[in-house]
């Protein structure tokens, strides 16, 4: 009974080394296996979202994502925006991110709010969305309009409103 408390320590030790000795005795070989090549994997995007298990987006998640990857000046109202300009407000936030990287993070001034805008504009009708330019530099802001134009073609009109609120308008042609 004198030396009862060197049991446990021993027990333990041996145990160390009876795996110590059992990893090193384990000489199997490692599987190895072959893959078998393919001339080249091609999918069509059906296929595509299948094997990724995942849903194409929809509308609403595009109003998302643009929510998402843009900052909204306080009292702008984007719920119902056309879905055409949501994807126009994605293309312009890939247009700024471009232009100036992508830590930058567009600022919408205005979508549909009240009683900020002429009496027959476009949003009212939820067919356009105003992006800050005005902390921007000039050659950047000639930049950013240019590219948005390019980007959106002719389905969207795209202009720098100069004054006192500068803005970059976007809006949707019938």
């Amino acid at each position: 009974m004198k030396y009862l408390y060197l049991v446990a320590p021993i027990l333990a030790i041996l145990a160390l080394c009876g795996v110590y000795f059992l990893i090193q005795t384990n000489k199997r070989p490692i599987p190895h296996y072959e893959f078998k090549k393919q001339d080249e994997i091609v999918w069509d995007a059906d296929e595509y979202y299948r094997h990724l298990k995942v849903k194409p987006f929809g509308s609403r998640e595009v109003h998302r994502l643009l929510i998402k990857r843009t900052l909204q000046k306080p009292g702008v109202y984007l719920e119902s925006l056309e879905p055409a300009l949501d994807t126009a407000g994605l293309e312009i936030v890939n247009v700024y991110h471009t232009i100036l990287g992508d830590d930058y993070t567009p600022v919408i001034t205005s979508g549909n709010d009240w009683p900020y805008h002429a009496k027959n504009s476009k949003h009212y009708q939820n067919k356009a969305l105003d992006f800050r330019i005005q902390l921007i530099p000039m050659d950047k802001r000639r930049q950013i309009v240019e590219r948005c134009q390019e980007r959106l073609g002719t389905r969207f009109r795209v202009l720098w409103e100069k004054g006192e609120a500068e803005h970059l308008h976007v809006e949707l042609l019938d």
